[in-house]
């Protein structure tokens, strides 16, 4: 693509307004502009903390014909409507919008479709605007919902993904699929988990073997075409009944019947597709602990997870002519085209190191011991020395607001059970975001804890004055995670050092900003001798022994 724009063109698209860009800025906007007209296809940008990564995407994004830029996190998103509101044109999953028509949005099948419909539906209006918009803030699932899975959406002259170290984890989420245990005994009267209460197969047969899930989706399907043929007699039709159709006669045609009609098709669609991954040796089996299930417990799911997602990543890729990639911890230019399938000849990498001083963000190695690992059957994290070690940290800060990293939302429990005599506000599962409000605006010296807030939370200023890195953040070790670690056992800690830098990120903000982290798992030694070419220099140079 030949570019037209000149160094100067920032000055005219600079998007924060009645903010003059810091010198830094204007380089990197320059270099990824001279980028774009050398041909190059790719750009990354690792930039710290504090360079301003969504001005410069933002104002690139106004030097171009049109854009897509996507963040991780619905906070992130909601940020750049902050900061840029002006610009930027918000997209969101349909379940994010109310409602206005008679039934409910389980009638909202085909975006399309109900463009026509329903001319006052919140979400349709916020599509058929998204799509006419020259500058789109949307999330990578909603992209990949719009963009590939269900195409509705365009590709784009740029397409920037924010926090972009996480791509590959995010695409991994997205290309699964699963069989929820509740869902498919309510609906369907059938317990998927069978077989292994009533002892005819063992869990390693559920996990090893494909047979019995292709045979169980492909059961399904027949279940759900009798069914509806079951509606469609009902309702005295030979074709497909609309909504058209239902709304003219709506004696013969229930509501419930036309929503359990489209839900049906829904689930068959899903039902053939992890029946043709199976079948083919494209899916990993992932199920709960036997303990789990043998407990009974419905809500649990068995998940159908790819081996690859170069292919869909690729696809999300495709919606953008050109791609410019922002993270504030990148590890390794080769490993991340590697792992995403990104042509390294096509990608132009730039780093800027964050300016903030590294004696206003020391990063303390306090060691405990090593909570990875069992002992008589017992988690290594349960260390009473590390309950002791917390309180002495929480006692030094006890006039100011912190945070906890944990690996897991049951040692984020265990820590509490045991620190009841401080103010511990746990952050975590589908109430995050209320409660990360709840700790924004608290006047009290609050302490969040959990696994969920090492990327996309800002803590700026007095939210966060110290920060504690409980247990090394170690992917967890589902199917699909232990079959990339002995792919490629580099990819396993490249993971843990991603997450353990953007954990570093989130304390300090600004130039007059100040955080103090320490680490307590004496794991960490180990990662930071072995992968030290994954740590950048703004991480390195903070670790220092406890005085």
């Amino acid at each position: 693509m030949e570019n037209s724009n000149s160094n100067l063109d920032w000055m005219v698209n600079w998007s924060l307004k009645g903010h003059y860009p810091r010198n830094s800025q204007i380089k990197l906007i320059n270099k990824i502009n001279w980028a774009i007209g050398e041909g190059y296809k790719n750009i990354i940008l690792e930039a710290g903390t504090g360079i301003g990564k969504s001005a410069i995407a933002t104002t690139l994004a106004n030097m171009y014909e049109d854009s897509y830029i996507l963040t991780m996190t619905k906070q992130l998103q909601e940020q750049y409507l902050d900061d840029f509101g002006d610009m930027l044109v918000e997209i969101k999953g349909r379940g994010n919008y109310k409602c206005n028509y008679k039934g409910n949005c389980d009638f909202c099948i085909k975006a399309e479709y109900n463009l026509r419909k329903c001319g006052d539906c919140e979400y349709n209006l916020a599509f058929k605007k998204a799509v006419e918009a020259k500058n789109v803030i949307t999330n990578y699932d909603y992209l990949y919902y719009a963009g590939v899975a269900n195409p509705l959406l365009d590709s784009r002259e740029l397409l920037i993904l924010d926090e972009a170290h996480n791509l590959e984890r995010k695409m991994l989420m997205l290309s699964s699929s699963e069989l929820n245990r509740e869902y498919i005994s309510t609906k369907f009267g059938i317990d998927i988990f069978e077989p292994l209460m009533y002892g005819t197969k063992s869990i390693n047969e559920l996990k090893r073997k494909p047979d019995y899930w292709v045979g169980l989706c492909d059961d399904l399907i027949k279940e759900c075409k009798k069914r509806i043929k079951k509606i469609e007699g009902d309702a005295d039709k030979s074709v497909q009944v609309t909504l058209d159709e239902f709304e003219s006669n709506p004696s013969k045609y229930s509501n419930f019947d036309y929503v359990e009609k489209q839900n049906l098709e829904q689930d068959m669609k899903s039902f053939a597709a992890i029946s043709l991954g199976l079948s083919y040796n494209e899916l990993i089996i992932d199920l709960p602990d036997k303990n789990s299930i043998l407990d009974n417990n419905m809500d649990i799911s068995a998940e159908f997870k790819p081996y690859s997602v170069l292919d869909d990543t690729q696809n999300l890729l495709k919606m953008g002519n050109i791609c410019i990639f922002l993270t504030g911890t990148l590890g390794s230019k080769d490993k991340f085209c590697q792992w995403n399938n990104i042509n390294p000849d096509e990608t132009y990498y730039i780093y800027e190191k964050s300016p903030f001083d590294v004696a206003k963000r020391p990063i303390y190695v306090d060691f405990v011991g090593r909570m990875s690992g069992f002992r008589r059957g017992i988690p290594n994290w349960k260390n009473k020395r590390a309950i002791k070690k917390i309180k002495e940290i929480l006692d030094m800060h006890k006039n100011e607001k912190g945070v906890i990293h944990t690996s897991s939302n049951e040692q984020a429990f265990w820590i509490m059970d045991h620190l009841k005599e401080y103010s511990l506000m746990f952050v975590g599962g589908e109430d995050r975001n209320r409660i990360l409000k709840d700790f924004t605006e608290s006047k009290e010296n609050i302490i969040l804890i959990g696994a969920s807030i090492k990327d996309g939370v800002d803590f700026k200023g007095d939210l966060c004055r110290f920060q504690i890195v409980f247990k090394i953040p170690y992917p967890q070790l589902n199917e699909q995670v232990k079959y990339r670690r002995d792919l490629d056992p580099k990819w396993f800690y490249y993971q843990t050092v991603m997450a353990l830098m953007q954990a570093y990120g989130r304390g300090i903000r600004d130039n007059d900003d100040y955080c103090v982290m320490y680490i307590i798992d004496s794991s960490f030694k180990q990662l930071f001798n072995y992968n030290r070419g994954f740590f950048n220099e703004y991480f390195a140079e903070a670790v220092q022994k406890k005085k």
